[in-house]
């Protein structure tokens, strides 16, 4: 077999976005491939036919987008969006799709609902003077609300729209409500004979400013009439209607702040809501296990059988669960779980492990449907359990590929982002690309992490204390564990809070011989008025804001210590992360260089947060090759 090496990323199938037909018998999912030379991500759909167990391709137009079945269980799918409409094929089986119908909108999302009817999110077509007045006008951005930007997209611009239920027998589109940026709407569902709708709606204060709490809506599709059911209590993950009431799943944030984990309600038509999870019941919601050989989306919840299913994190691992109105919790799936489909009590999913890619699975099955094993040589990962701060965490080395035992490495200790993400067992094509360099690569999750419920993750006004405090002690762990660590030629990096713990680190400390610190936050001051969360996100996790508490803000600020560090660093930063802006990174690399320290920066241009995880193929291949040669230059 041969090495991993960086442009391996290249070649790997990212399947994402699982949908079943009505029937069961059809799967279609979504494959996405880099291209190099063309420097972007192409997506074509695909279909597995659970019958017959024949996987083929339905589009070759390497721009796949929205996709739905239709009553018949037949795909339906927009093949390309015009001046004045959007046009949709439908495909009954392998070969050439035909036009199915056309909306004169531009359609966001599309949802079979029943018979002949769609859901629809759409919003009007702009003329040729819209365009020219926005071309026109791009020497200047009018900022208005906060957030004033997003990462991943650009500056925060007002949108406009509806929702829509589209009879495709009739060529009938019929408005079901509008949304606007200050009333944005999602996670919308109709019960089953569509008089109703249920949805979240975003909330604005009188000065434009986006709020953490969001209102529960009920929508009489008849009339027309919305009514708040659940006003300014919640901030939500989704709602669904489950045996005429609704289930929803959200935070109050009252015991961990923004990043508290989520539990699940039941409520009536009125509002009347009552929790259904006990208070043995802590998961955090969602796939937050980091890797980067993910790309697309998945789905966390579905209403099906009379039961709200959902996938979670829990300790190292991803699971799904399912839930009745009764509070009845079920545990579905043990295992890596990254998107998840089921009709016909038949439950498929997609999944993760050490040595694949996201291949196809069915619940109770040991048969893998589509297999996406990766093909090179792959490091062990071994892992211990250790004690710190009061709890029990796991430590992850992984090894060099061909390791001896009688040999010295040097080793890298990598940081999560987050805080409330983890590490886990599953394929990270970075790492095993350093362990087939030779490097050891140490990681562990600590407190401020998913998976081990509310207290555990709530480290609000300890950043850089207790988190670092266990990330020291695994390290020392991991040596003495380790003779082959060669505690001489240690290295560290991460990003965005990994890249904030990199900061920190060099400044507290002079055992690491080199560092690679990625699109991190270095100071809590300028962080909260630059970034598109930093309003309400650095303010809560410090516990402190710069009007009444600023030494406290600063005493959890990277930058402080910044004169201290000495530890030859590499920046890594993208000038359209919106989430932890440029600046943070150079305000790092400023003080490093009047320090007389080895450092330098690389700035990507038209790159945002999610640089390691989606950036264009020629980035992420010049990040990689630019932190291995910066390693490589120190620790051998």
């Amino acid at each position: 077999m041969s090495k991993t090496k960086i442009k391996d990323i290249l070649a790997y199938d990212f399947l994402s976005e699982l949908h079943i037909s009505d029937d069961g018998n059809k799967l279609a999912y979504k494959k996405t491939n880099a291209n190099y030379d063309n420097n972007k991500y192409e997506s074509d759909l695909w279909i597995y036919d659970t019958n017959d167990n024949k996987n083929y391709p339905v589009t070759n137009q390497k721009n796949a987008s929205i996709f739905t079945f239709n009553k018949d269980s037949n795909f339906i799918y927009k093949v390309k969006s015009e001046e004045d409409k959007d046009i949709f094929n439908i495909i009954d089986g392998p070969g050439v799709g035909k036009k199915a119908f056309e909306i004169k909108k531009d359609v966001s999302s599309i949802k079979w609902l029943k018979k002949d009817l769609f859901l629809v999110r759409a919003s009007e077509k702009n003329s040729k003077e819209e365009k020219d007045k926005e071309k026109e006008n791009k020497y200047f951005e009018e900022l208005t609300s906060l957030p004033f930007w997003n990462n991943g997209s650009s500056y925060v611009k007002d949108h406009k729209g509806a929702y829509y239920l589209y009879n495709n027998a009739k060529n009938e589109l019929k408005k079901i409500t509008n949304f606007d940026l200050y009333n944005d709407i999602y996670s919308i569902d109709l019960n089953k004979d569509n008089s109703k709708a249920i949805y979240i709606r975003t909330r604005y204060d009188k000065n434009k400013v986006m709020e953490l709490y969001e209102d529960l809506i009920l929508l009489d599709i008849k009339t027309g009439k919305e009514k708040i059911i659940i006003e300014n209590s919640f901030s939500y993950f989704t709602a669904n209607f489950i045996e005429n009431k609704i289930i929803f799943v959200a935070t109050d944030m009252k015991k961990g702040g923004v990043n508290e984990d989520s539990f699940i309600y039941v409520c009536d038509y009125d509002g009347n809501y009552e929790k259904i999870t006990d208070k043995n019941f802590d998961m955090a919601f969602g796939n937050s296990l980091g890797t980067d050989v993910r790309f697309g989306g998945s789905n966390a919840f579905t209403v099906e059988n009379n039961r709200l299913y959902f996938v979670v994190t829990e300790k190292e691992t991803t699971k799904l669960y399912s839930i009745d109105i009764n509070g009845n919790l079920k545990k579905e799936i043990n295992a890596e779980v990254e998107d998840f489909a089921i009709k016909n009590n038949e439950l498929y999913y997609l999944s993760m492990e050490k040595d694949t890619l996201s291949q196809l699975k069915k619940k109770d099955s040991d048969e893998i449907l589509l297999e996406n094993k990766i093909e090179t040589k792959l490091g062990k990962i071994e892992t211990f359990e250790f004690e710190s701060n009061g709890d029990n965490l796991i430590g992850f080395v992984l090894l060099p590929t061909n390791f001896d035992k009688s040999k010295k490495y040097p080793t890298i200790l990598s940081v999560h982002g987050g805080p409330k993400t983890e590490f886990s067992h599953i394929f990270h094509h970075e790492h095993q690309v350093l362990a087939n360099d030779g490097y050891i690569v140490i990681y562990t999750n600590p407190h401020g992490s998913s998976g081990n419920g509310v207290k555990f993750s709530d480290i609000r006004g300890r950043y850089g204390d207790v988190d670092y405090n266990d990330l020291m002690k695994f390290v020392d762990i991991a040596i003495e564990k380790y003779p082959q660590i060669d505690n001489k030629n240690l290295g560290v990096y991460g990003g965005s809070y990994g890249g904030f713990m990199t900061n920190w680190i060099i400044g507290h400390t002079d055992r690491f011989k080199a560092a690679c610190s990625q699109r991190s936050i270095s100071n809590w001051t300028s962080f909260y008025g630059v970034s598109d969360i930093g309003y309400y996100f650095g303010l809560d996790q410090t516990n402190a804001n710069p009007w009444d508490s600023l030494e406290k803000m600063w005493d959890q600020s990277p930058i402080k210590y910044a004169d201290k560090a000495k530890t030859p660093t590499l920046f890594i930063h993208s000038d359209e992360d919106y989430r932890c802006p440029l600046e943070q990174g150079l305000q790092m690399y400023n003080k490093l260089k009047l320090n007389g320290v080895d450092t330098k920066m690389y700035v990507f241009h038209g790159e945002n947060h999610e640089l390691s995880r989606s950036g264009k193929p020629h980035a992420r291949i010049k990040r990689l090759k630019e932190i291995k040669k910066w390693f490589d230059g120190y620790l051998k």
